[in-house]
């Protein structure tokens, strides 16, 4: 294992610039590291060395002369399958598109991070079209979690997450419709965020899916997040720039100290948080409380179940995507996506229009539901974990365990997903949510939260087999 791994981004830049490390040495140690681990957690998928290996260099020189391009000049980092990148592939996680052409423009993700001279050394995993929140691809088979081999990464962003858990890279940019960088986060004990929609430019543009950072450190997302976090006219749903402070996190205390407090612990209908998990959230509200914050405790949002209609949306827009190929290209689309989408088959142009209608009363209904609140905690996903073959915890509905984090993507406002405690030897997550264009705000309480929950996770920079966390527990 090489010794780098064990480092943070922050930790790289001090090398860099007292010359103790370069940039050419970090590349070569995440490099070194898909080799070692790819192979079990299956989560890296296309390798740029060539380009990677000039960037470092013309990084190098940069350090040397004290002149860096950014915060993450000279540092690794990977991008996920659905982040289009020159001559590297897009393939949206199904098999069906395993010919298409290498992309010939940078994404605005790909692009910001390419002007800060990161080193983009490869492309992460995903299942089909991004719509499981599992690790189960047509494409690329199964992606394995390294904290226990027999379990979830998560997903969308499912390579993303176990890639860094991994070791492979300081960041990574991944995507989120429903909590497919927070998930991941959760189940790999990352830091991520979803943004303020606009505020981090993607393509194609959207009012619910944003591209998101990922880390180990809440520290190395706000980096990421400096750099990602910038207009491109590209996408018509841009914000206009912000004044980044990277030393936002100092005001941490003062965003909390007599902050009122939502934890939101019961949706009002679906999956109900586990004991470990709740237990978790309840220990951030305290940690919280103890600092000065008001914390209370947020009554159920929903007294009737809200979910079918999102499902509906999330059906039509899978089985959109399963349409555009021909006959051989649907056969070989994961078989499970497939199943679930085909009732958008027989839903007409009126149905979809009463379902988006329903989705916009519930999502006006929870904002209204939690404006009270400066901050709310909750569960990223209800459960610790779930088998690496499963495409969710209910087959028939694969994004219904997302109920504690799809609604933030219909609102849009910026979440972030924190490890804050262990359980069966594996990372729970809590969510940080915070009001409409209080991304800065949100980034600086999970860095307080961070630095205040009293451990560091043991990286699994070895894979652990299948079992050891429930053996370990």
């Amino acid at each position: 294992m090489h010794r780098l791994l064990a480092l943070t981004a922050a930790e790289l830049r001090k090398g860099f610039a007292s010359g103790d490390i370069t940039p050419r040495q970090a590349l070569e140690a995440a490099l070194d590291q898909i080799d070692a681990v790819n192979g079990e957690i299956n989560a890296v998928v296309a390798v740029d060395r060539e380009r990677a290996t000039r960037a470092a260099e013309e990084a190098g020189r940069r350090w040397e002369t004290g002149s860096p391009l950014s915060v993450l000049d000279g540092v690794p980092v990977t991008i996920k399958d659905s982040v289009r990148a020159v001559r590297m592939p897009w393939r949206h996680g199904t098999a069906p598109n395993d010919k298409l052409p290498d992309c010939t423009v940078d994404s605005p993700p790909a692009a910001r991070l390419r002007e800060a001279g990161a080193l983009i050394v490869g492309k992460t995993t995903m299942p089909d079209f991004g719509m499981l929140a599992s690790g189960v691809s047509s494409l690329y088979g199964i992606v394995r979690n390294p904290w226990d081999l027999a379990v979830s990464p998560g997903g969308s962003s499912a390579g993303a997450g176990a890639s860094l858990a991994a070791g492979i890279g300081w960041a990574a940019v991944g995507s989120d419709i429903a909590g497919s960088v927070r998930l991941p986060a959760g189940h790999c004990g990352l830091v991520a965020l979803k943004p303020t929609q606009g505020r981090i430019p993607h393509l194609p543009s959207s009012t619910v899916r944003s591209a998101g950072p990922m880390a180990r450190t809440a520290g190395d997302l706000v980096a990421l997040y400096s750099v990602i976090a910038r207009p491109d006219t590209r996408d018509e749903l841009s914000l206009p720039g912000e004044e980044f402070d990277p030393a936002a996190d100092l005001l941490a205390a003062a965003y909390v100290r007599g902050a009122r407090i939502g934890v939101l612990l019961d949706m009002g209908y679906g999956y109900r948080a586990s004991e470990d998990v709740a237990a978790v959230v309840r220990r951030a509200a305290e940690t919280l409380a103890a600092a000065g914050a008001s914390v209370h405790t947020v009554l159920p949002p929903f007294d009737e179940d809200p979910y079918p209609a999102l499902d509906t949306l999330f059906q039509v827009r899978a089985r959109t995507e399963w349409e555009a190929f021909d006959e051989g290209g649907r056969a070989r689309v994961l078989p499970k996506l497939v199943a679930w989408s085909e009732r958008a088959d027989e839903l007409s142009a009126t149905d979809l229009e009463r379902a988006t209608a329903a989705v916009g009363r519930s999502r006006d209904r929870i904002a209204q539901h939690l404006s009270g609140y400066d901050l709310v905690l909750a569960p990223v996903l209800p459960v610790v974990s779930f088998p690496a073959e499963s495409v969710g915890l209910d087959p028939e509905r694969p994004l219904a365990h997302c109920l504690y984090t799809c609604w933030f993507n219909q609102t849009g406002q910026p979440a972030a997903a924190l490890c804050f405690g262990m359980s069966q030897g594996l990372p729970v997550g809590v969510q940080v949510v915070g009001p409409r264009f209080a991304d800065q705000r949100v980034l600086a309480v999970t860095r307080w939260l961070e630095a205040y929950r009293g451990f560091t996770p043991d990286w699994p920079l070895v894979p652990r087999g299948a079992g050891h966390a429930a053996a370990s527990a």
